[in-house]
């Protein structure tokens, strides 16, 4: 068990969350507006823009681990309750989409965006379970 109140965890969690978001934010449209300035999209600027879009997302999956060891044991399971309900929604959604593209019922389209659907689906997870805490 932590040392840490619910409150101090919760506070622990946002003061981390939202700069990363903001990060996040800002290289998504600021790393479009920027590829477009460059002719023929440099290697170091697609691998910079990769890894400064990335990390606040890793940050935010470390945060939500670290919260839910910072926690008691019933708002543990229920954390992780709805995180593995996330992942699992967000694989069996990528195992249809996949095979819709293999026969052609859809088009490609970029596989970025099962990350937010996985974000999606923790949230909607925690939702409809009750959960009174967005964290």
């Amino acid at each position: 068990m932590s040392s840490f109140t619910f409150k101090q965890s919760r506070r622990r969690y946002h003061m981390i969350f939202w700069p990363s978001m903001i990060v996040y934010t800002i290289a998504c449209i600021g790393g479009a507006l920027l590829q477009r300035q460059f002719d023929g999209n440099p290697i170091w600027l697609s691998v910079g823009l990769t890894a400064l879009t990335i990390l606040p997302i890793f940050a935010v999956l470390w945060l939500i681990w670290r919260y839910t060891q910072e926690t008691d044991e019933y708002t543990r399971l229920r954390q992780l309750e709805a995180l593995a309900i996330g992942g699992l929604v967000t694989a069996g959604a990528s195992g249809a989409i996949g095979f819709l593209q293999i026969y052609e019922a859809i088009p490609t389209f970029p596989v970025f965006l099962l990350l937010p659907f996985f974000f999606l689906s923790y949230g909607g997870a925690k939702f409809l379970r009750g959960e009174k805490d967005c964290v």
